[in-house]
């Protein structure tokens, strides 16, 4: 297996993909996340989600009254009312209270969480997709090239009648077709680098990658599943929203308890003033009513979301793990195959001596362009899939 590896990795380098400058693809993803649009935006609701999750849970605001009585002129004695009131619920609920903000600041952390790693994996992907890009446009390139001098070689031979009609046509069709799949491939490279740019927040990035990085060795499936399930951001926000639920149970069974009144009060009048304080307390009869139900019954549903999303997760995983190894054993495969071909130099010289015909030419050289092809997508997909197992080190 590591022998076909180095000639995969000899083929990429140096017989079809040459390597320029690179960037890295670290480097675009730390700029990426430092200037995506909607991760400020995420930035801005995960800490408008914060001071949400700080509102409520301090005590209500005090209440002051002033009540001015008049009396018959004839009698006289006018009076009148202050009182100064502090409203609170029943001690334990503002320990619950504060329990509950932590655990939705957590909440409004991993969801941000999911949001950059989301992004981040999308601009992952695009710069593996311009990697792939660009080498087949060298492949390409290298199949035009060809294509032009067989058809100036060609153009020469019919001239001097060493070459029929047909044979040039086969040449020239080979070119056109050449051109065609180049001038698709020019522009899907553009419209990758274009959302690269987009995911960069609209700023120029520059990213010269012509070749993936060395990949990763799948670990053994039991330790990928433990790493990922235990650093998913998805996974932790459904729990910490699990953990909420559960405190919000508490929290509604404190509000179902008394509150109380405690204030002071001065009663004045024009023949003697009197000062007091004042108690009082709610009884909870009906306000809160089936909140407690309603808790619960939200705690039940995020238990379940919470495990389901467990279960479709590690299905997934699954799932990509065997594509994984699928696609490294294809990989492997096509490298081993590739490199035994014969290339263009080889196939050309026996077409220019008479070795062998026009026809078994390009069913030849055909063959070995549509099998690099075909390992360039394999390649890719098996980078796209490796991505996807390992976004959680993201």
């Amino acid at each position: 297996m590591k022998k076909y590896a180095i000639l995969s990795l000899l083929l990429a380098s140096c017989c079809y993909f040459p390597v320029r400058a690179q960037s890295g693809i670290a480097e675009v993803l730390k700029s990426i996340e430092a200037n995506n649009k909607t991760l400020q935006a995420g930035q801005q609701l995960n800490e408008s989600q914060k001071l949400e999750a700080k509102t409520g849970k301090f005590l209500p605001n005090p209440t002051v009254e002033l009540n001015q009585l008049w009396a018959d002129r004839n009698v006289g004695g006018n009076s009148y009312e202050f009182a100064a009131v502090q409203s609170f619920d029943f001690p334990t609920t503002y320990f619950n209270k504060n329990k509950l903000s932590k655990l939705k600041i957590n909440t409004a952390d991993h969801q941000y969480a999911v949001t950059r790693q989301e992004i981040l994996l999308k601009a992952q992907q695009t710069c593996q997709e311009i990697i792939y890009l660009r080498k087949q446009h060298a492949l390409l390139e290298k199949r035009l090239h060809n294509a032009e001098q067989l058809e100036q070689l060609y153009r020469e031979r019919l001239a001097l009648g060493d070459a029929n009609q047909m044979e040039y046509n086969k040449i020239q069709l080979e070119k056109v077709n050449a051109n065609n799949a180049s001038r698709r491939n020019a522009a899907a490279l553009r419209a990758q680098l274009e959302l690269l740019q987009s995911l960069n927040g609209g700023l120029p990035i520059e990213f010269s990658d012509t070749a993936y990085a060395m990949p990763t060795a799948l670990p053994a499936y039991e330790e990928l599943e433990s790493a990922y399930l235990a650093a998913d951001p998805n996974l932790k926000s459904l729990n910490s929203e699990s953990e909420s639920a559960q405190r919000e149970i508490k929290v509604n069974r404190a509000l179902t308890l008394p509150k109380f009144d405690l204030g002071y009060r001065r009663n004045g009048g024009s023949s003697e003033t009197l000062n007091g304080f004042r108690i009082g307390m709610s009884i909870p009869l009906w306000e809160n009513r089936n909140t407690v139900k309603q808790a619960k019954a939200k705690a039940e549903y995020a238990v379940l979301n919470l495990e389901d999303n467990t279960q479709t997760l590690k299905a997934t995983l699954r799932d990509l793990y065997l594509q994984a190894q699928a696609l490294e054993t294809s990989c492997n495969e096509y490298a081993q195959t590739i490199s035994m071909q014969r290339t263009e130099d080889l196939l050309n010289r026996a077409l220019i001596s008479g070795q062998i015909s026009m026809v078994d030419y390009f069913v030849e050289i055909s063959l070995l362009y549509d099998s690099i092809q075909n390992y360039l997508d394999v390649e890719k997909e098996y980078q796209n899939v490796m991505a996807q197992l390992l976004q959680y080190q993201l």
